[in-house]
């Protein structure tokens, strides 16, 4: 027998409890069923392609949260940067007013202002 051989084992890698499972199965008479694997082996593209499935459903599972594709996230950014644009000029605007506003003070200012329209 080789030492190598391809098999018909499927995969799938889902969020449950908070953990990630990777979970392989194999079609029995019209059915797929729980199969056991001691490895295996992905070419360097299909490897790529795993590892940021896996890193996806670490943020999934640590976070709550799915994980946006690229369109969505740029959508996302200019929603908040048209919001936060004005608000943020105006703070920056009425803290010039005040000379004793530090560089440290205004920046968690602005922070607190951008969490604050992110994260609620």
């Amino acid at each position: 027998m080789s030492d190598h051989y391809t098999a018909d084992i499927q995969g799938q890698v889902v969020v449950r409890d908070r953990r990630v499972h990777v979970l392989f199965s194999r079609e029995v008479e019209g059915q797929l069923r729980p199969a056991e694997t001691d490895n295996l082996q992905l070419d360097p593209p299909a490897a790529l392609a795993m590892a940021e499935l896996l890193t996806d459903m670490a943020f999934e599972a640590d976070a709550g949260l799915k994980p946006v594709g690229p369109a969505l996230k740029a959508s996302l950014v200019e929603k908040h940067r048209k919001k936060l644009l004005p608000r943020l000029t105006l703070i920056i605007k009425s803290r010039r007013e005040v000379s004793t506003v530090s560089h440290a003070e205004l920046a968690r200012i602005l922070l607190d202002a951008v969490f604050n329209e992110v994260f609620t």
